[in-house]
């Protein structure tokens, strides 16, 4: 009944488990023989619980960095990064951005998040292809009826060149334009970043057996 308050409760709960997950760090150290599960923190609409510590050791950008070390799985959903930039304050947000080491981006409808997703995947080099089409004539004489310019003998050149640019890998009107179960994905294998890619999605409860371009052909998409 009460969003305010349900908002600070949802924070301090998050908070209070992000304190009992990083606690787990003496114990996992003090017992390297033991076995210790994994632990998943899985937040939606993260942007209503997001908070960044700044010079506070309680910050969500802190608790991300050291995620791995207690055997931390975090999957975090928001609309947009807009608009986890309006629920944070000043350039705090691109701190906590950076510890997400694997980004999905989805569709993106405003204008900045699709910058700054571009922005995130890169620039790279990329061969442009330019046309040129131009016309000469010899013995040009301009006609005193119409004004127009005659020439017998003329000329007519068209070129095609090709060229490396570096550009960006890939552009805003991509992020726009994703379809459903379409993704562009920065990854991350637990060792090395992979460049990013475009991904096609498959919904769990679709047969898993049959490709995403067969799902999209029976209309399952």
């Amino acid at each position: 009944m009460n969003a305010g308050l349900a908002k600070a409760l949802g924070v301090m709960m998050k908070l209070d488990f992000e304190r009992a997950v990083l606690n787990r760090v003496p114990k996992i150290e003090a017992h390297p023989e033991q076995y210790f599960r994994q632990v998943l923190f899985l937040c939606d609409e993260y942007q209503h619980f997001a908070t960044v510590g700044e010079s506070d050791p309680t910050g969500d950008e802190k608790f991300f960095s050291l995620s791995r070390q207690p055997k931390c799985i975090p999957i975090i959903a928001t609309q947009s990064i807009s608009s986890l930039k309006s629920a944070l304050p000043a350039d705090s947000w691109r701190t906590l951005l950076q510890t997400f080491r694997t980004k999905i981006f989805l569709t993106l409808s405003d204008d900045f998040s699709a910058s700054t997703a571009s922005h995130f995947c890169g620039r790279e080099d990329q061969l442009k292809v330019s046309y040129s089409l131009s016309e000469s004539g010899h013995d040009t004489k301009v006609s005193w009826l119409t004004g127009k310019v005659l020439s017998h003998k003329a000329n007519i050149i068209a070129s095609k060149s090709y060229n490396t640019q570096s550009d960006y890998r890939f552009d805003m009107k991509t992020f726009t334009e994703l379809r459903n179960a379409q993704s562009i994905t920065v990854a991350y294998d637990g060792l090395n970043p992979i460049p990013p890619m475009f991904c096609y999605l498959k919904p769990y409860y679709n047969d898993p057996n049959e490709s995403y371009f067969v799902q999209l052909a029976k209309g399952k998409l």
